[in-house]
């Protein structure tokens, strides 16, 4: 059941990450699509699945756990397909757009199934499993892309994908446990997620659209206040609503409230991170898409290694120590990159920094999605999960968002410093975020 529920949550994720590399290929291959509207098939991903994981949770939950998970494996097959055969750069946006919808019942259910399974003294191991399979699969995006388009050409990065969902789809029926929440919700307002849809949208567009329009630029502040002014009323709308978009009394639990503030710091500074990486290496340092991929090939593999670690460390210690130890790794390779790493090529410069990188995102990955349903009822699960990943999706369309503004303003080589400043002050707020967390938040409580 684990390991179904493991490859279901690897293709959203895959395919979050795997963007960086297919990126700079997909421009060549639409040249006459406008930067702008490219960066459309990057973003519009994660706007959509921010929009819609809430409702995702809610529906998995009232329509079943199983169900939510082979409806949205399907979709995942539908949408890899549509986008590898896009003969334009707007049947592929809408290719990504079905694959965000089928992420927003994939997430939370194949967390709620893992967590309901598993007794509570073992709910952090378990999850740090479930945790490397979609940050393993996040994190080697990058270079299994970089392989798999050096062979075939950047549709088969889609393609890829094809396998993963028929072994969900074939193999899910065999092994999972139906479960739904039985008591009668209301769905969810839908008022809302627009809001944060088009609030996101405006947002996102004033930032990518700097570089080009400038910032003084009544097109720049007129969508820049847009888009806050309608985040600021979905936060309001929220908070009196009687079944609101993003639930408000979920931050009563104080590890929710922190690990969500963690979390969307984390996903900025991560995801802005991997677009700056493949910039670097691909334009400062003229390696080729192969190459540039195995140098980030560290990451997945520490990730991999260190989160199911990580998992039993948290059910005996709790999630403090972790995240301190990941904080600490992740902010020193930051330092690395910003003045051991230049912008003349030297790949034993390159493997310190990268290596503690990699064993941050591997302590820190199980951390903050793990501690967010840690003190909760189970039937919260979904829903907090749900939450949870919202977060990580707008912290990711803001990093990245900010990597492109970066390396439009000034090119990869300053680009690339100017992000790690970012990462190093996102690691530096985690230490006192995992320090305010309260005994109770810690997984060894749960044996109580």
């Amino acid at each position: 059941m684990l390991f179904v529920a493991g490859i279901a949550q690897m293709i959203p994720s895959i395919n979050l990450s795997i963007m960086y590399v297919v990126y700079p290929e997909i421009q060549r291959e639409f040249s006459g699509t406008s930067p702008g509207a490219l960066s459309w098939i990057l973003n519009g991903y994660t706007i959509v699945a921010a929009a819609t994981l809430v409702l995702g949770g809610v529906l998995t939950d009232r329509t079943g756990r199983k169900r939510a998970l082979l409806v949205g494996s399907g979709l995942s097959l539908v949408s890899v397909l549509v986008c590898g055969s896009a003969p334009n750069a707007n049947t592929l946006l809408v290719g990504r757009v079905i694959l965000a919808l089928a992420a927003s019942l994939i997430i939370p259910a194949s967390t709620s199934l893992v967590l309901l399974a598993f007794p509570a003294y073992k709910s952090a191991m378990a999850f740090g499993v479930l945790a490397s399979f979609g940050g393993v699969s996040a994190a080697a995006g990058p270079s299994l892309g970089a392989f798999i388009i050096d062979l075939g050409g950047w549709r088969w990065a889609f393609f890829f994908n094809v396998p993963l969902a028929l072994v969900t789809l074939v193999i899910g029926p065999k092994v999972l446990t139906e479960s739904r929440d039985e008591r009668t919700r209301d769905m969810p307002d839908l008022v809302g997620a627009a809001m944060l849809m088009l609030g996101l949208t405006s947002t996102i567009l004033a930032v990518v659209q700097s570089p080009a329009w400038g910032w003084g630029d009544e097109r720049t502040l007129g969508a820049l206040v847009a888009g806050v002014v309608l985040l600021a009323l979905m936060v309001l709308r929220s908070l009196r609503h009687r079944s609101p978009f993003i639930d408000v009394r979920l931050f009563r639990y104080r590890n929710f409230a922190l690990m969500n503030a963690t979390s969307c710091g984390f996903a900025v500074a991560w995801f802005g991170m991997f677009f700056a990486f493949t910039q670097f290496l691909r334009n400062a340092w003229d390696f080729d898409l192969l190459k540039a991929g195995l140098l980030v090939s560290p990451v997945p593999f520490g990730a991999g290694v260190l989160a199911p670690i990580g998992g039993r460390i948290a059910d005996r210690v709790g999630y403090r120590p972790m995240m301190i130890a990941g904080a600490v790794s992740f902010g020193l390779g930051a330092l690395w990159f910003i003045y051991v790493v230049s912008a003349t090529p030297s790949v034993a410069r390159w493997i310190p920094g990268i290596t503690l990188i990699a064993v941050g995102t591997g302590f820190v990955f199980p951390s903050v999605q793990g501690g967010t349903v840690v003190g909760m009822p189970a039937d919260r699960y979904a829903i907090a999960s749900g939450v949870n990943h919202t977060v990580q999706r707008i912290g990711a369309v803001v990093g990245n968002a900010i990597a492109i503004m970066f390396v439009a303003s000034v090119g990869p080589a300053r680009a690339f410093d100017r992000m790690f400043w970012i990462v190093l002050v996102c690691s530096i707020l985690m230490v006192p975020v995992a320090l305010a967390m309260t005994p109770g938040s810690q997984s060894s409580t749960t044996r109580r």
